[in-house]
């Protein structure tokens, strides 16, 4: 059974991540006035498509607390407080990650071809999973690798989220419900830890980000993506 982890979530992780979200904003409102988008902009087939994934993780998170865990009020209070935590993180790496610093990156290779845009996305995502480097400090080395790895992968899938939803919300829903699955459920089917797994998630990954990207849906984006760095 899973040990559910006893952090106080809503205080330890606000205290960190508002202030980012906030300066964040600031500076985007005043100083850099980047456009980011929150209202879904593809045809309706396309985002159900695209939330597929969020749909999948809720059935995994829904199991892995059904299965795992003797449910209880007082770990239901818990888990309550870990998710509002893991929203604080996904409100602002992705506001900052994939609102903002993904579509600077795009501006400043400045042709914004295609190839451009998985440039963008590739730089934008190796940027997130080094500030992961952090987690040295509570882990070894090899698991701090495997984690970069696992999510400079994911940061390229909630960069194609963004650009084919042309909404925010959706990567937010995202990486706070797997953040959750992380931390609330000890990492339940969600972390690899051995490289076998690792190469086998992050090429799942890729492909689905690949599928997504691919020239022929990229083409009905063209105007939005146009929008994003005007």
């Amino acid at each position: 059974m899973h040990q559910l982890q006893a952090l106080d979530w809503f205080w330890v992780v606000g205290l960190q991540e508002l202030p980012t979200v906030v300066i964040a904003w600031i500076l985007n409102s005043f100083y850099i006035k980047q456009a980011v988008f929150y209202r879904p902009s593809g045809s309706f087939k396309s985002l159900a498509f695209i939330s597929s994934p969020i749909l999948i993780l809720l059935l995994a998170i829904t199991w892995s607390i059904t299965f795992f865990y003797q449910i209880s009020f007082k770990s239901l209070i818990a888990l309550w407080h870990i998710l509002i935590g893991t929203t604080f993180i996904g409100i602002s790496e992705e506001y900052l990650f994939r609102g903002l610093i993904f579509p600077q990156i795009l501006k400043a290779i400045g042709t914004w071809t295609h190839k451009d845009l998985y440039s963008a996305i590739g730089i934008s995502s190796l940027l997130f999973a080094l500030i992961h480097v952090l987690n040295l400090t509570g882990q070894d080395l090899t698991a701090t690798v495997i984690q970069m790895v696992n999510v400079f992968s994911i940061g390229c899938l909630f960069c194609a989220i963004y650009i084919r939803s042309g909404s925010l919300l959706l990567p937010i829903v995202f990486h706070s419900l797997w953040n959750f699955g992380i931390f609330g459920l000890d990492g339940a089917i969600l972390t690899p830890r051995s490289i076998f797994w690792m190469i086998i998630f992050n090429t799942i990954l890729l492909a689905i980000t690949t599928y997504d990207l691919r020239e022929q849906k990229l083409s009905q984006r063209d105007i939005w993506i146009e929008k994003l760095v005007s």
